[in-house]
């Protein structure tokens, strides 16, 4: 697949030929630009300028009254989030993009309102990546997490992106004939867990995770509609009693936190947790291989994550021969087009 970039696009002859040339000054937009986008997004989300324009469009002066805000600032605002295809103007109005409105509202069908609001969290980790590139020592997310509020922040953006993946994965999980437990290790909602348990009946999931999660766990699920099929347990997945007669163990997004060490050791233990036939999957952002030619999103996930973790994202070669090395057979990785970045690895527990 050809490499996805994210830069400065030409609109015009005279714009083409100053970007092109040896000298343009692309640092200074690509620094710029974006760091200033990315801010009015965050703001738009957190000061509600989204959500004041639910019902229609309003002019920037209403606005800033109801929302009690400067006028004079929020029009910047306005104009940029116009520019990024956010906004639309109408005269001296403003109103939602057909992109906003499905996507920033918070009970819209593909809504990121929590993901903006983690980047938000975020953007302090990632001042710290001179820091990570000295020492190699990444940021712990979970522990700089602290409050309770940005728990729930972090839990619900995982959540909103599990809904548009969900499905798709849980088509893809290979399980036995009559499966009936799923363990979910540290999947928080519990969405994927549950939809693969909705997709081989009768089986239920119970969530292992950390007890500062747990709380806005439950709350998650049970607002999603999947106590029917979800439990929890409080738990360490690296030290705590994984229990045993489990048909399907699930690792969603949570290994790009583990370092190699302990990835060997906790796919061990969930081998010896599995019944005869029982599937281990492995959902995660997949690290580009070393002979893949570098890529914005791919290498920008893996970045992150490596400052943002005090462990890193791994190539889909190392799940499969973690996977391999912990005794299971039957190891694959499932080709997934809609989602390039990430990858589904299963193997199987002999009989």
């Amino acid at each position: 697949m050809a490499s996805m970039r994210y830069r400065a696009i030409a609109e015009n002859s005279l714009e083409e030929q100053l970007l092109s040339a040896p000298m343009a000054p692309r640092a200074l937009l690509d620094t710029f630009l974006p760091l200033v986008q990315a801010r009015a997004i965050m703001a738009a989300v957190r000061l509600g300028i989204f959500g004041a324009l639910r019902d229609g469009s309003r002019s920037c002066d209403e606005l800033a009254r109801s929302l009690a805000l400067d006028a004079e600032a929020l029009e910047l605002v306005l104009r940029v989030l116009v520019d990024g295809g956010y906004l639309m103007p109408e005269g001296d109005r403003y109103g939602l993009t057909e992109a906003a409105q499905r996507t920033l509202l918070a009970d819209a069908p593909a809504a990121v309102v929590a993901f903006v609001g983690l980047h938000e969290i975020a953007w302090d980790w990632l001042g710290r990546t001179n820091d990570v590139i000295r020492s190699g020592r990444g940021v712990d997310m979970h522990r700089e997490l602290g409050d309770p509020a940005s728990w729930a922040t972090y839990q619900t953006a995982m959540l909103e992106i599990a809904r548009q993946l969900a499905p798709l994965v849980a088509r893809s999980v290979p399980v036995k004939p009559g499966a009936r437990r799923l363990l979910d290790i540290a999947g928080s909602h519990g969405l994927f867990g549950a939809l693969i348990c909705r997709e081989h009946p009768p089986m239920r999931s119970v969530v292992l995770d950390l007890p500062e999660a747990v709380e806005q766990s439950r709350r998650l699920a049970h607002e999603e509609g999947l106590d029917d099929v979800v439990g929890h347990r409080s738990g360490d997945a690296l030290a705590d009693d994984l229990g045993d007669g489990h048909d399907v163990a699930f690792l969603g997004n949570i290994l790009h936190h583990f370092t190699p060490d302990q990835i060997e050791e906790l796919l061990a233990r969930i081998r010896r947790s599995l019944s005869p036939d029982g599937t281990v999957a492995i959902w995660e952002i997949r690290r580009p291989e070393a002979t893949d030619p570098p890529d914005i999103v791919g290498d920008g996930f893996a970045l992150f994550f490596r400052v943002t973790s005090t462990a890193r994202c791994y190539a889909t070669s190392e799940y499969l021969d973690w996977l391999t090395g912990a005794g299971f057979v039957e190891v694959q990785a499932h080709p997934m087009p809609m989602a390039p970045f990430q990858l589904l690895a299963t193997g199987r527990v002999q009989s």
